[in-house]
Formats: C-alpha cells, sequence, structure tokens
C-alpha cells in the first residue's frame, strides 16, 4: 500500500515513528507531507499525493488539519485520523489552562468533535479514551477502533551491558512533569523514603511542573532525588536501562485513567519493573503484579510499593521480563501497524 502522511505533524514523536517504521517494515511505501500553512499551494500537494495513495493517515495532534484535508480531497479518500488526545480534556480538566465553559472550552470542545466528525475512522490509544471520545462527543462506536502505543524496537530495548551493580537503588521516571504524570506525589513518596540512604531517584525531564518541584526538591532538602533535566535520545534508553525500577504516572486527573504513556512501553521495552497509578487503560493490556504493579496516586503508597519491590528482587525481575515478552510478543512496531492495516481495512 501506498499511504500518505500529512498534517501539522512532529515526524519525530514516538506514536508517529512506531506507525512509520512498522509499515516500512512491512512493505508499504509512506509519502510524508507536513505541512504548517493551509494554502493552495499545499491543496495542490496534497490532492497529487492522496491521488496516487490508498488512505491518508493523520498523525497525533493534527486536529486543526483534518477538516482541511477532507474539504481539499473530498470525499474520495479515506483518512484515518489519530487524534491521541482530546485538547478539550487536555486543556480544560488536565492543565486547567481555561476555563470549563469560557470560549477558549468551547473552541477546544469544537476542534476535538469537528475533526474527528471530518475523519473516516479515529484511532484511539485505549479502550478507556475511546469511551471517553463517544460519551463526550457523540463520536459513532461505528467510526472508531483502538490501536494501542507499542514500542519501536529498534529504538528502545533490553540493555545488553552489564547493569551498575553498586549499592544505590536507583528509581527512575523520565516525562514533561504534566500534571497526569503527578510529578509532586513521586516527590512526595522520595520524602518518605529519604532516609534510606541506598535508595535514589532520578526524574528525568523537564515542563509544566518543573520549576515546582525544584523548588520542593530545595526546599525539603532532599538529597535523595537527583533532577538533571532532559536527556538526548540514545542516553535516555541508556538511562531507562540502568533503572533498577522505573516509575509510570500517578496524577489525579480524569486523563491519568484514561491513558497507557509512551514510558511505560518504553519501560517495558528495556525489561525494567514498573510502578503506575491502577487504571482501568493500564488493566487493558497489563495485569497486576504479574506485569507490573499498580497502586494509588497517594504518596504514601507509592512509598510502600517502592520499599516492597527494592526488597524483592526476584519480583522485579519477574515482572519486568513478563512485561518485556508481552510486548515483544504482541505490540512490537510490526504488530502495531499489522493492525492498523487491518482496521483500516474492516472500516472501509
Amino acid at each position: 500500500m501506498r499511504i500518505l502522511f500529512t498534517g501539522d505533524y512532529d515526524l519525530t514523536y514516538n506514536r508517529t515513528t512506531i506507525i512509520r517504521e512498522g509499515l516500512t517494515k512491512l512493505g508499504h511505501q509512506i509519502v510524508e507531507l507536513p505541512f504548517k500553512k493551509r494554502s493552495r499551494e499545499n491543496q495542490k500537494k496534497i490532492l497529487v499525493e492522496a491521488d496516487n495513495c490508498d488512505f491518508i493517515f493523520m498523525p497525533s495532534f493534527t486536529h486543526r488539519e483534518v477538516g482541511y484535508v477532507r474539504k481539499t480531497v473530498g470525499k474520495k479518500k479515506f483518512i484515518v485520523f489519530d487524534p491521541l488526545i482530546s485538547r478539550y480534556l487536555t486543556k480544560v480538566h488536565d492543565y486547567k489552562l481555561v476555563t470549563k465553559w469560557g470560549l477558549s472550552a468551547l473552541r477546544n470542545y469544537l476542534r476535538d468533535l469537528l475533526s474527528m466528525q471530518y475523519a473516516d475512522l479515529v484511532l484511539t490509544d485505549t479502550k478507556a479514551h475511546l469511551g471517553y471520545f463517544h460519551s463526550t462527543f457523540r463520536i459513532p462506536l461505528t467510526k472508531m477502533d483502538t490501536l494501542y502505543i507499542g514500542n519501536n524496537f529498534s529504538d528502545y530495548y533490553p540493555s545488553t551491558n552489564k547493569r551498575i551493580t553498586d549499592s544505590i537503588f536507583r528509581v527512575g521516571f523520565y516525562g514533561g512533569f504534566i500534571p497526569l504524570q503527578g510529578i509532586m506525589n513521586i516527590l512526595e513518596a522520595a520524602e518518605i523514603l529519604h532516609e534510606q540512604s541506598d535508595v535514589r531517584f532520578d526524574l528525568i525531564g523537564t515542563g509544566f511542573e518543573y520549576e515546582k518541584a525544584k523548588k520542593f526538591v530545595a526546599q525539603k532538602k532532599l538529597s535523595n532525588i537527583n533532577m538533571p533535566g532532559w536527556v538526548n535520545f540514545p542516553d535516555l534508553r541508556e538511562r531507562i536501562q540502568q533503572f533498577d525500577l522505573a516509575l509510570g504516572i500517578f496524577g489525579d486527573t480524569k486523563k491519568s485513567d484514561l491513558v497507557i504513556p509512551n514510558k511505560l512501553f518504553h519501560y517495558a521495552a528495556c525489561a525494567r519493573p514498573i510502578i503506575t497509578k491502577d487504571s482501568p487503560a493500564v488493566r487493558e493490556i497489563f495485569a497486576d503484579k504479574e506485569d507490573l504493579i499498580l497502586t494509588s496516586c497517594h504518596p504514601k503508597d507509592i512509598a510502600e510499593q517502592i520499599a516492597k519491590l527494592k526488597n524483592d528482587y526476584n519480583k522485579r525481575e519477574s515482572i519486568g521480563q513478563n512485561i518485556y515478552k508481552k510486548l515483544l510478543e504482541n505490540y512490537s512496531e510490526v504488530q502495531v501497524a499489522t493492525k492498523l492495516i487491518e482496521l483500516y481495512k474492516r472500516h472501509l
């Protein structure tokens, strides 16, 4: 097949990379046509490429461009839209950047609604997210399907080098310090464990609550926390490979119940044991105490689970290997791409 990727999208974003790499490995031809401006020139380019493609794929976060592409190609071409997020949910309920009943909230609500209406098939990263799109925007169940994020094993994989074997127990996290990740709950858990001098928290990344987090660490004088900021790939993969224990998300937000974040798949691909918030989304494909450890987002509970796994090497190794095998056997880039083609054919 020949597939057109278009919209204002990031070519390097994890979800998009996984799908592109998987499709390429399956022998499909990918035509990349990212654009910023909705110009006549871009319309002409889209029309030319669309005529020679089996379907159009609009990657994550291209909400603004779906309607534009639909009006450009008309009804003759099948459009698969992969929103990944609801802009309304993210800005109103997660970040709380706009008031629920304000004009900006309405604008984001309509952007979600219309972009999904214009598409022929809307992909969701979890069944929980699919349910949210249906209940909130009344998107018909018949035009949606779930495609889990998975992993590109060319980028993330278990370490082939020896792990560090000093006396430090490394609890690791990476992310954009956004609300759903619950970074403050992680920091409070670290505070509870601060007297255990052999436990160190490596919190990689920057973002929304980064300065707030740094201020908390300074005020509490927490010497067990290392915050190096962001690290570049492949340094990130190598850091993850050295974690004794990886932390997922612990945010007390609606969105945190609907997603399985990229980081969980990356930790799993590196065969690292994981603790994360118990949620309907995570339980869709991962089993508590078998593939990972699920807990509440309360700092005391997080700290308790960290302490238990610190003292149980066999359990850490068991869940790390279990989740790695599950990912490798069911959610590789090739399997994700295969599922995408199946969904496209099913919805034609």
